[in-house]
């Protein structure tokens, strides 16, 4: 801290040694001009200084101000804060003033450090709130669609039951069919694109009635109050449905997409929103199992074949372990001079399950191929059918065919015709012993990669046979590009034959599959009326229960010893 003086009349200012300091003047000089003073002062600073002193003479405000001025040995910036009064003569007339001075530079740097560091803590304040605001947005609401989540979903439907006035509620599960078709075809950037079309269609359908969510990838869910059953629940879910009327476009790429619909219903099907959620998921699978496309509402049974089908799963695993599925063999016959000769067999797999009893096909296979245990299933199938038909051909000095049903999980992998050759190898069996059944599912969406493994085996041999002809989405167009050696016309038309309705249907199918070079096979032979008919239509083979049920391997001897007994 220093002390001034100004002389008013001379106009010239007396400095104390720490003000030449702050100034950075010459020491041992005490006086200096106001001009020079005035000169060593910060640009911007100079009126105010002025004014201040004018002020204070005249009386019209104390003189107390910060100011800068720039050091004369170093031109260093420095603050200095002065305060002053003034002197009077005997007259009362101000003759002088005396000042004290004090160099705040580094009180002034702190505080402004400190206005700074606020203004930043105030920025980033502002941006942890922004982001706050962001990161709870995100946590009920989807990045992609913008709609609410499932967070958002349940936490809504939780507080519509609890303040619920006893009328229904309506909660949807909608699963998008085949949409990873979709994203492997388009990229995900698309795919997100159609989900925001999608998102838009379903707003606008029920157009601020319900709530509307995308809870998962491909998987949207809709929350409607206050329903009024009376007309059922059909009328309510009919705007969801002409969502997926109209193709969806996106970036000049057109695609019609479906969708599988569950639906459950409040109270009636549940009262928390964790088991109407479950139930409508339940009725959504059952959708899906139905072949997709189409909207299911919940029912207890749905729950209790759920759980049967778990337990299924739960047992098959056991059994795979435990050698419980055992081969039932049906004979097939060809057709020589008019009459039937054993061709062979249709191997077909049980479950002699312990805690189930015995089981067909129906029963377990769907949910083994939904689950991959099918492919080691249906590699003990095929191993065990091969060494049975090897077993009966040596014992009995006979060329036989094995048929044995493929299902499309195992055909789709890649290491399939390297399993079945490894089979025929370590069994010895001759591949054109060896025939395939194949289903015409098998072929969607992966025709030519499929064919081409068919076509593969059979230059080595093997048959493939297609069966359930009759029953999907074959043609005779379609068969022409198959590489089959049979076609197996589906019982449901042999049934036909006792009732005189379209007889002249399987023989059309049987003269035109003929001209294709494909064998023909009738499936679900039952009667002597059937067997005539099909015998004088040209059909190459035949299998049914008229030449006998699917028994176990013990019991197939004496149909090959007998090899035709009729």
């Amino acid at each position: 801290m220093g002390i001034w003086k100004f002389d008013l009349e001379t106009k010239m200012i007396w400095l104390s040694d720490e003000v030449i300091n702050f100034y950075g003047l010459k020491t041992g000089n005490h006086r200096y001009s106001y001009n020079r003073i005035q000169q060593l002062i910060h640009s911007d600073d100079k009126d105010n200084v002025d004014l201040a002193l004018e002020d204070l003479i005249n009386g019209k405000a104390e003189y107390n101000i910060t100011y800068r001025v720039i050091s004369y040995n170093n031109s260093e910036e420095r603050y200095l804060h002065s305060v002053a009064e003034v002197e009077y003569d005997f007259s009362g007339n101000v003759t002088s003033i005396l000042g004290i001075v004090q160099d705040v530079t580094e009180r002034f740097k702190y505080t402004r450090d400190l206005e700074r560091k606020n203004r930043e803590l105030t920025k980033l304040h502002k941006i942890f709130n922004d982001q706050e605001q962001r990161f709870m947005y995100l946590a009920y609401h989807d990045d992609t669609t913008d709609l609410p989540n499932r967070n958002y979903f349940l936490d809504k439907l939780e507080k519509t039951i609890k303040r619920n006035g006893g009328s229904n509620l309506v909660v949807v599960i909608l699963d998008l069919d085949n949409f990873k078709i979709i994203n492997d075809a388009f990229g995900h950037v698309t795919g997100d694109e159609f989900l925001i079309e999608i998102s838009k269609r379903l707003l606008k359908s029920f157009d601020g009635k319900g709530t509307v969510a995308r809870i998962s990838s491909d998987e949207f869910s809709l929350l409607i109050e206050n329903v009024k059953l009376e007309r059922g629940i059909a009328p309510l879910l009919e705007p969801l449905i002409s969502v997926f009327k109209e193709p969806f476009s996106v970036n000049e790429t057109m695609v019609h997409l479906t969708a599988s619909i569950g639906v459950s219903i409040y109270p009636d099907d549940a009262d928390t929103e964790e088991e109407l959620l479950k139930n409508a998921y339940i009725a959504m699978h059952q959708a899906k199992e139905l072949g997709k496309n189409n909207c299911q509402i919940f029912h207890l049974s749905m729950k209790e074949n759920l759980w049967q089908r778990i337990n299924i799963e739960l047992l098959l695993l056991k059994a795979i372990k435990n050698n419980e599925f055992v081969l039932y063999y049906q004979p097939q016959y060809t057709v020589e001079m008019g009459k039937p000769k054993l061709r062979g067999f249709e191997a077909l797999i049980r479950w002699d399950s312990p805690e189930l009893g015995l089981l067909n096909p129906i029963d377990f296979i769907p949910i083994a191929e939904q689950t991959g245990l099918i492919t080691q299933i249906g590699e003990w199938v095929l191993k065990t059918a091969c060494n049975t038909c090897k077993r009966l051909e040596e014992k009995y000095d006979c060329d036989l065919i094995m048929a044995v049903n493929i299902s499309p999980i195992q055909l789709w992998r890649s290491e399939f015709n390297e399993k079945v050759i490894k089979v025929i190898e370590v069994t010895g069996l001759k591949p054109p012993s060896l025939e395939l059944e194949v289903t015409e599912s098998i072929f969607i969406d992966r025709f030519d990669s499929v064919a081409n493994k068919l076509s593969d085996l059979r230059k080595l041999g093997v048959g493939i046979a297609l069966d359930d002809f009759g029953t999907g989405y074959s043609s005779l167009s379609y068969l022409r590009k198959l590489p089959i050696s049979l076609l197996k016309v589906d019982k449901s038309f042999v049934q036909e034959i006792d009732t005189s309705v379209n007889n002249e249907l399987i023989e059309s199918i049987i003269i035109l599959v003929h001209k294709l070079k494909i064998k023909t096979m009738a499936e679900g032979v039952e009667t002597l009326e059937q067997l005539n008919y099909l015998i004088n239509a040209n059909c190459d083979y035949l299998q049914g229960y008229y030449f006998g049920k699917p028994v176990p391997e013990e019991l197939i001897d004496s149909t090959v010893r007998t090899i035709c007994s009729f």
